[in-house]
């Protein structure tokens, strides 16, 4: 919840929790929030600092577990330390890459009395550590040197390539969406430059995949046009994105004609990041400007020529989006709705609504159709669970999303075998009356697992399948609306219900299993896509 608060917020989402259990459940959280950059504040009770040690009721060494799993962790050991404590938490937790943090306070330490002197307020922005950032916009960003020649020369060089280039592309990731002025300085430049933009799973939302500019996800479960794209492109500019495995396909192969371009001075693959630790694990750029985008994505802009005559290539990307358009396939062997109708219907229905939708998922196939189908046209309209893959993270999500925004539809997108991880929370949302809508895919099994079991060991799978609750029961039980969609010719109106009810809801439906596709299959380049 506090995750799904944090994404739709730009602010730090806080957890309270007990000290052994409670604590040691948060390892996933943690994990999750530390792998996406999402700002958390966990405060977790601990056993008195009389009883350390001795294996007390509920002791385990938090601090020990939180320094694997999050950015920065401290046990208070003195009263008077804490505003200090929470001062720096809340720094560390939006610095440079947003992440999680852990404060550890003692049973008799949560029960003193805090008395103020003039030595302590609890309103300074720790001064020791702010001494190397600035505040801006929710979050500190380090203080940097973008006036030196150096990087001037270095942004001179790419904008002179880009300007001069055939192919350009823009590959934007999540670090665009932790910056307040990311999206828009991201639009400006590809305006400007007519370059087309491609999104990462993270990074879907920070440019409208209405304009024509879009070319939506990049990934092995991508659009083909945008994997097509990224491997023919000359110059690829990558804004805020790591280019992890499952963006790049096999990194050997990743953008060719960019690194063949690259040797000969005309192009290559040019990263812009706020940290030099997330650059070059898999791909090695030709060139990295280190720096806060809303401060280099500007003098990149200035640098550009607008009105480029990119005719040729642009028109090679309208032919891969016709050719390779995202069909809805008809419905199953049974009559029931398929994933992709299911999605394409819901797309169609809150087309006009976008401006105040906000879409979560769990993770899984219904994860990756929702991110090829459902299109996004506003930051951080899509929260999901992108590197540790979570199964389980839709609901909870969708339901600190309600809080964040709750003007907004909050739609969770979710499987049987994610939403079955963490379906209690149906509970929270009744006992708070948060109408969260909440679609589950009914195959009866795990799709993904068995998509990847089948493709890597001979077509052999196991335990893949899965008994299900009554889940239109299951909620009503919990005080939720429910229905069921048993059939494709229902799809609408059932959906319809859903959008316009005023309570927390669930719509189950049915559907037969069936693999999801475009995939690339394992170890292959982005372009050797396979289609059906």
């Amino acid at each position: 919840m506090a995750e799904g608060y944090a994404c739709a917020s730009m602010k730090p989402g806080v957890v309270l929790v007990t000290s052994g259990p409670g604590s040691s459940n948060l390892v996933t959280p943690m994990l999750n929030a530390l792998l996406d950059g999402t700002p958390m504040i966990v405060i977790c009770g601990q056993v008195a600092t009389t009883v350390q040690g001795t294996g007390a009721f509920q002791e385990i060494d938090i601090m020990a577990i939180a320094k694997i799993c999050t950015k920065w962790c401290a046990a208070v050991e003195r009263i008077g330390d804490l505003p200090k404590i929470v001062d720096e938490a809340f720094y560390h937790a939006s610095s440079i890459r947003p992440g999680p943090v852990l404060i550890s306070i003692p049973k008799d330490i949560g029960k003193a009395i805090f008395e103020p002197t003039h030595t302590t307020n609890p309103l300074i922005r720790a001064p020791r550590l702010l001494k190397q950032g600035i505040l801006r916009q929710n979050r500190i960003v380090l203080k940097n040197s973008l006036s030196t020649p150096s990087i001037q020369e270095d942004i001179d060089h790419i904008a002179k390539l880009v300007n001069d280039c055939q192919r350009p592309i823009i590959c934007a990731g999540h670090g665009v969406l932790t910056n307040a002025s990311g999206p828009t300085m991201l639009s400006q430049i590809a305006e400007k430059g007519r370059i087309p933009v491609t999104t990462t799973l993270l990074g879907l939302g920070c440019f409208d995949e209405a304009h024509e500019l879009a070319l939506h996800m990049v990934s092995t479960y991508g659009a083909p046009y945008a994997n097509y794209a990224i491997q023919s492109a000359d110059v690829v500019l990558v804004f805020g994105a790591r280019l992890d495995e499952r963006a790049v396909g096999n990194p050997l192969h990743y953008a060719p004609n960019a690194r063949e371009a690259a040797q000969a001075r005309r192009g290559g693959i040019f990263q812009f990041d706020f940290t030099h630790s997330n650059v070059g694990k898999i791909i090695k750029p030709t060139q990295v400007v280190i720096g806060d985008l809303s401060e280099v994505l500007p003098m990149l802009l200035q640098r550009l020529k607008s009105g480029r005559n990119r005719e040729e290539w642009l028109d090679q990307i309208e032919r891969w989006k016709k050719k390779h358009a995202f069909r809805v396939p008809p419905e199953g062997m049974h009559g029931h709705a398929s994933p992709q109708q299911t999605i394409a219907e819901l797309d169609r229905q809150t087309s006009s609504l976008k401006h105040r939708v906000t879409i979560t998922t769990g993770v899984g196939q219904h994860q990756m159709w929702a991110a090829q189908r459902y299109r996004f046209k506003y930051p951080r309209s899509f929260v999901t669970s992108g590197t540790l893959g979570t199964m389980g993270f839709g609901l909870p999500a969708a339901i600190g999303a309600q809080m964040a925004r709750p003007d907004h539809i909050v739609i969770d997108i979710d499987g049987d075998a994610s939403f079955c991880m963490t379906m209690e929370e149906l509970l929270t949302a009744s006992q708070y009356d948060l109408p969260i809508k909440v679609i589950v895919f009914n195959n009866n099994a795990q799709g993904m697992i068995a998509q990847l079991q089948q493709a890597d060991y001979g077509g052999r799978v196991c335990y893949n399948r899965q008994a299900n609750p009554n889940f239109v029961q299951l909620a009503r039980s919990m005080g939720c609306e429910s229905q069921r969609c048993e059939y494709a010719g229902e799809l609408s109106r059932c959906i319809q219900w859903l959008l316009e009810c005023p309570r927390p809801a669930l719509l189950d439906v049915v559907m037969d299993e069936m693999k999801m596709l475009p995939i690339v299959p394992n170890g292959k380049a982005l372009d050797l896509i396979t289609l059906e």
